[in-house]
């Protein structure tokens, strides 16, 4: 019997192969093809084609070389690495002629970057923002000072003896494309009044508004978001809380049987659905508001919006612009208002888990706060309950689920991931009651997201701004 499993990439679709590499499962279209075996991206593919060099390499080492072959080899490794040098110098070289003519340009070959200078007790921070992994090189009146690498959430940050005020131009050259040039302030005297200019820091803070940071008149901005919320994904200062959550995309399958269970347990949880979901559901939808659950935007088509499942890394994917995201979250908002007639919760949550701090940041301004689910120390609360495939590595029985969420290191303040609807002859959610029992033994209240959020002084600031933004564009 062949065996298949969801896709790795498109969990809708069955798969049947596995990368050769990786062991990623994959459906027909993710599949790539070399030298007769199946791969799922470049990468793989590369490190499948070195492994085959290495073979090959070894095989050939255990055979006699004739003297010659030996000099001709090390003859041409030579040649190469020197070429190698070579080039590597001329690169060097290029970079800095191009310091000095540098220009700004938000977008140059799909690099996006912006720069900003933030002020605090008098001393200056630097911001960079753009795709994650990216280089940028830090020069103050044309000294280098600085290598910075864009972590996955997109963001570095410097500071240091080299900012002090009036220290000069600060150019910031990304390692593909022209550079932003920013201006640090003129020297301020202090005086016991004065007032520290509010700063943005790549994680919440408890005592932070969310209120744009000061920006210097040279700061160029990608089409950009005026502030990008930091990651939510584990709220540790809500107190003896955790929100459970379901996602709603294509499926209402056995969705029904799911909210007699919450009913039974008098539970209130957060769902995230489509807006196709709605469309194709609205008995369910107003079922779930009348029994007390709040439901947030997960997009109208759960679209890819970054290229995570190409290269694993969350750059904005080629044709995702800030138009047609506002347009997915606008037409759920649209059709939840027509099945409703209220407005949603001023959330959302990426389809896959793509987004990233520009995503975050357009979706504050339409009135949504993005809220994913809790990672810790290589540990997640993501349930994987919609693993059908009982032959899948991945697969867990009911109680196996919660017992793998039961050992999250930090249950309080965590957000659960599970899903409405699901293919197995089990659902996933028959164990929910042992669950919540374990919780409470555990002194821990299940809860929905913005009550977690509204116990949180961290975050409170920040489901403030979305819901007056989610006012402001919705009029409700």
């Amino acid at each position: 019997m062949r065996v298949t499993s969801p896709c790795a990439n498109h969990p809708s679709r069955e798969a049947g192969q596995r990368c050769s590499s990786c062991r990623k499962w994959l459906c027909d279209t993710c599949v790539n093809r070399f030298n007769g075996r199946v791969y799922c991206d470049k990468r793989c593919r590369l490190t499948g084609f070195s492994h085959d060099l290495g073979d090959r390499a070894a095989s050939i080492a255990r055979r006699p070389l004739h003297p010659a072959w030996v000099m001709a080899v090390t003859a041409a490794a030579s040649a190469l690495l020197i070429a190698a040098v070579g080039i590597r110098i001329a690169e060097l070289v290029e970079v800095s002629r191009g310091i000095a003519d540098a220009r700004s340009s938000p977008v140059i070959d799909s690099v996006a970057l912006s720069g900003r200078i933030v002020v605090e007790d008098g001393r200056p921070t630097i911001i960079v923002e753009g795709n994650p992994g990216t280089q940028v090189l830090v020069l103050i009146e044309n000294r280098p000072v600085r290598v910075l690498t864009l972590d996955d959430d997109g963001r570095a940050g410097l500071d240091g003896p080299e900012l002090e005020p009036g220290g000069g131009p600060v150019h910031l050259v990304p390692l593909a494309g022209a550079a932003i040039d920013l201006e640090l302030p003129s020297p301020q005297p202090t005086t016991p009044t004065a007032t520290p200019t509010t700063t943005e820091t790549a994680t919440a803070s408890p005592s932070a508004s969310p209120r744009s940071p000061s920006v210097s008149a040279g700061a160029k901005h990608v089409p950009t978001p005026e502030l990008s919320p930091p990651v939510l994904q584990l709220v540790r200062d809500a107190g003896p809380r955790i929100a459970i959550t379901f996602d709603g995309n294509a499926s209402s399958n056995r969705t029904g049987e799911l909210l007699d269970i919450l009913h039974e347990r008098d539970l209130k949880v957060t769902l995230f659905v489509t807006g196709r979901f709605i469309e194709k559901y609205p008995s369910i939808v107003r079922r779930a508001i009348l029994a007390g659950h709040e439901i947030g935007n997960h997009t109208y088509s759960h679209p890819h919006l970054t290229t995570y499942a190409e290269n694993r890394r969350h750059r904005l994917l080629a044709g995702v612009t800030q138009k047609s995201f506002r347009r997915e979250l606008r037409r759920t908002e649209e059709a939840f208002v027509a099945a409703t007639g209220r407005a949603m919760q001023p959330l959302w949550r990426a389809p896959f888990g793509e987004e990233n701090s520009i995503l975050r940041g357009w979706a504050l301004e339409m009135g949504y706060l993005h809220v994913r689910w809790s990672s810790l120390e290589g540990a997640s609360l993501d349930s994987h309950d919609w693993i059908a495939d009982e032959h899948s590595s991945l697969y867990k029985s009911s109680s196996r689920i919660m017992e793998h969420l039961l050992r999250f290191p930090q249950l309080s303040g965590g957000i659960i991931l599970m899903h409405l609807a699901t293919e197995r002859s089990e659902p996933p959610w028959n164990e929910l009651p042992v669950f919540l029992e374990a919780l409470s033994e555990r002194g821990l209240q299940p809860t929905r997201v913005t009550e977690l959020l509204e116990n949180s002084p961290t975050w409170r600031p920040w489901l403030r701004r979305a819901q007056q933004n989610h006012r402001e564009v919705n009029g409700k």
